[in-house]
């Protein structure tokens, strides 16, 4: 078995230094920790070791199999850099270059076990994305009108999260807004419940059309053309966009109206949106439900099996019979190439009628929300 431990260990290492910025002066200490957590007498290191094609997870898989009492958490603190390491070169390529500090913070969590490395696929907007379990997570420190920890989630659509404790929905529309403007992100918050801030790169929402004009003026209002009613604030103005979006969210927490409110800065202007949809209603495809959700970024279910079945046109076996609608419907001819484009347009399909179902509230009532918003206004509140 030690022998076993010790060629696991060297793989690792060298997985380590190669992808987790493990520095040459602390391998020392983190073999000898690491025949500690391990119960193992000693390691003997092997630096030539190579751990080809093998992931972390798999890895880690190994080092079970051969020490079960092994707490895999443990053994990624160690292997990981140091929260002000990774925040150091972090804030130091963001002032040259932001998106490549975001991609580097993504690419060191998910190869660190500490964000999901699961796929995205995304159709007429909606974005579908799949996520493995990570085995401990990691944070960063943004400035949204304070510090914030921002903890990535998986690198699909760099889906993060960010701790608020913001009560008040102005407060909470404000820090999403500063999050928006500072880093670019749709930034998505579910108004009354205790969730944290959801961040992304892109939702379904930045691409709809509005479908009726309902103010003009220094705060542009629209409802837009979007399976659930959406209330869309926008202009330069940030403070009157927030308060104008702030009284129509009061108007629905008052009336037990669910909302969702997402931020987004496009062209220098800011646009609130107060999204009025409930949970969706999951099942074996549609695995899990929470704010980004409303606004078109939905997790599904690992559907790589199905998607390497619908590429070669094989028959669908017993163990994949669970998605035996979604085969019957696309169809079991050899796809090939063009198999994802399918799978993921019947997937959001399915999803935006889920989203459709799951709606607070209607067109009408929606407009009412904002209309006693604007009485509110011409009274002077």
């Amino acid at each position: 078995m030690k022998a076993d431990i010790s060629n696991i260990v060297s793989k690792l290492m060298a997985y380590a230094r190669d992808n987790l910025m493990l520095d040459a002066l602390d391998e020392t200490y983190t073999v000898n920790r690491l025949a500690a957590i391990t119960g193992a007498s000693a390691i003997k290191l092997d630096c030539d070791a190579e751990y080809g094609d093998a992931t972390l997870q798999s890895l880690l898989g190994e080092l079970a199999a051969a020490a079960p009492a092994t707490d895999k958490r443990a053994v990624v603190d160690l292997l990981m850099p140091v929260p002000h390491t990774a925040q150091m070169y972090f804030s130091d390529t963001y002032d040259r270059n932001p998106k490549k500090a975001f991609d580097f913070i993504f690419e060191l969590f998910a190869m660190g076990g500490c964000a999901s490395d699961g796929e995205a696929g995304e159709y007429e907007g909606y974005v579908r994305y799949t996520a493995n379990t990570p085995v401990g997570t990691r944070s960063i420190v943004l400035d949204a009108d304070g510090d914030v920890k921002y903890t990535p989630v998986t690198a699909a659509n760099r889906i993060a999260t960010v701790a608020s404790d913001d009560i008040l929905s102005f407060d909470t529309i404000r820090r999403q807004a500063a999050l928006s403007e500072r880093y670019g992100f749709t930034a998505v918050k579910r108004i009354g419940a205790n969730e944290p801030i959801y961040c992304c790169d892109k939702t379904a929402l930045e691409l709809a059309a509005a479908k009726e004009q309902l103010a003009g003026g220094a705060v542009k209002t629209a409802l837009l053309d979007y399976p659930v009613p959406v209330i869309a604030f926008s202009g330069i103005a940030k403070n009157t966009v927030i308060s104008s979006a702030v009284k129509t969210v009061r108007a629905a927490e008052t009336a037990g109206v669910a909302c969702v409110t997402a931020t987004a800065v496009k062209d220098g202007s800011l646009t609130v949106y107060a999204v009025f949809a409930k949970d969706i209603a999951t099942d074996n495809v549609l695995i899990s439900s929470n704010a980004l959700t409303a606004c078109g970024v939905f997790q599904s279910a690992d559907l790589s099996e199905l998607l390497s079945i619908l590429e070669k046109g094989t028959a669908l076996p017993t163990d994949q019979m669970a998605y035996k609608a979604i085969y019957d419907d696309i169809g079991g001819v050899k796809l090939g190439a063009k198999a994802k484009a399918k799978l993921d347009e019947h997937v959001c399909s399915a999803f935006e009628k889920a989203l459709a179902a799951a709606a607070s509230t209607d067109g009408s009532g929606a407009k009412a929300l904002t209309e006693e918003k604007q009485t509110d206004d011409a009274a002077g509140i």
